[in-house]
C-alpha cells in the first residue's frame, strides 16, 4: 500500500508539472526573444548547477561519459527532491509569462521539466540559446523533453571553432553519441533525430573533413544518404563511416573502438575523394 501511495503522489504532481502545449491558447503564445530565451537558460542551467549532480553524472559514467567531459559540455542535473525549490527560484527570477513562452513553465504556473531532469544545453558563443532534458529513469516516455521553439544549432556546434582547417568532425545522432567522441578526444556535432540537419547548418561545417556515423539502421541509412546529397549540392564533401552499433555502444563493447573508427575513417575519406576525382 505504502509503494502504491507514493505512486498516487507523485502522478497528480506530474499532470501538473506537464506540458500545455496542446492547451487551449498555447499554440498562441509568442516566441520569446532569443536574448530573453538565452538569459532563461542560462538562470536555469546555474539554479540547476547549485543542486547535487551526483545522480546525473553517474547515469552518465554508465554510459562512458567522464566528469571532465560533463562540465566541458555545460551539462547539468537536478534531483526530483529539489524540485520545488528549482521552481521557486526562477519563478522569483522571471515573469511567468516568459517562462511560459520558454516552454520552461505551464499556464499552471509549473516547472515542466519534473521527469526530465538532466539537461543538455545548445550553445553559441558559450552561451545556452536552447535545452533538451533527458529523464534518467526507466519506463518513462517520452524519454526527452524540449523547451518551446525550433533547435537553434548543431549540439556542440560552439566547439567547432575550436578545431583547425581539415580537422575530422564527426556529424552523429543525439547527445550521447556526441559526447562519447568528445571523451575519446574526436571532434563531432550531433543532431537532434536522425533526420535533423538543416540547410544553413552545412556551410560551418565545410571547412572540415565531415564524416557522418549514424545509428546502423533504415533510419540512419536514409538519413546519411539524404545528407551526402545535401553536402554536394553545396560543394561538400560528406564521407561515412557504418559501425555494428551506435557510437556510444560501439566504444563501450569494444575496447579498441577508438583505433578501428580512426581506420574505418581514413578509408572512408578516401573513398571519398576517389569518388568525388571520378
Amino acid at each position: 500500500p505504502g509503494g502504491n501511495d507514493g505512486r498516487n503522489r507523485t502522478r497528480p504532481l506530474a499532470q501538473r508539472a506537464a506540458p500545455d502545449w496542446d492547451a487551449p491558447g498555447a499554440e498562441d503564445l509568442e516566441p520569446l526573444a532569443t536574448e530573453r530565451m538565452e538569459a532563461v537558460c542560462e538562470s536555469f542551467l546555474g539554479v540547476c548547477r547549485t543542486e547535487e549532480q551526483t545522480e546525473g553524472r553517474n547515469y552518465l559514467a554508465r554510459r562512458g561519459i567522464d566528469a571532465a567531459t560533463i562540465v566541458r559540455a555545460g551539462i547539468v542535473y537536478f534531483p526530483r527532491r529539489a524540485y520545488h525549490r528549482v521552481m521557486r527560484r526562477m519563478l522569483e527570477a522571471f515573469d511567468l509569462g516568459e517562462l511560459r513562452r520558454s516552454g520552461l513553465f505551464n499556464a499552471r504556473a509549473h516547472l515542466t521539466f519534473y521527469r526530465h531532469r538532466l539537461m543538455f544545453p545548445f550553445l553559441i558563443g558559450n552561451r545556452a540559446v536552447y535545452l533538451q532534458a533527458r529523464t534518467t529513469a526507466a519506463g518513462v516516455e517520452p524519454r526527452w523533453h524540449n523547451m518551446r521553439g525550433v533547435v537553434p544549432t548543431l549540439y556542440n556546434a560552439d566547439a567547432l571553432s575550436d578545431l583547425s582547417s581539415g580537422a575530422v568532425v564527426y556529424l552523429v545522432e543525439g547527445f550521447t553519441d556526441t559526447l562519447t567522441l568528445l571523451a575519446h578526444n574526436f571532434g563531432a556535432v550531433g543532431l537532434a533525430g536522425a533526420g535533423g540537419l538543416k540547410d544553413e547548418w552545412i556551410a560551418p561545417l565545410a571547412r572540415f573533413r565531415v564524416v557522418t556515423a549514424l545509428d546502423p539502421d533504415a533510419a540512419g541509412r536514409r538519413a546519411a544518404a539524404r545528407y551526402r546529397e545535401m553536402f554536394a549540392s553545396r560543394g561538400v564533401q560528406l564521407a561515412s563511416v557504418e559501425l555494428p552499433a551506435d557510437v556510444n555502444d560501439f566504444f563501450r563493447q569494444r575496447p579498441t573502438a577508438a583505433v578501428e573508427l580512426a581506420l574505418l575513417t581514413e578509408a572512408a575519406l578516401e573513398e571519398t575523394e576517389r569518388s568525388d576525382g571520378e
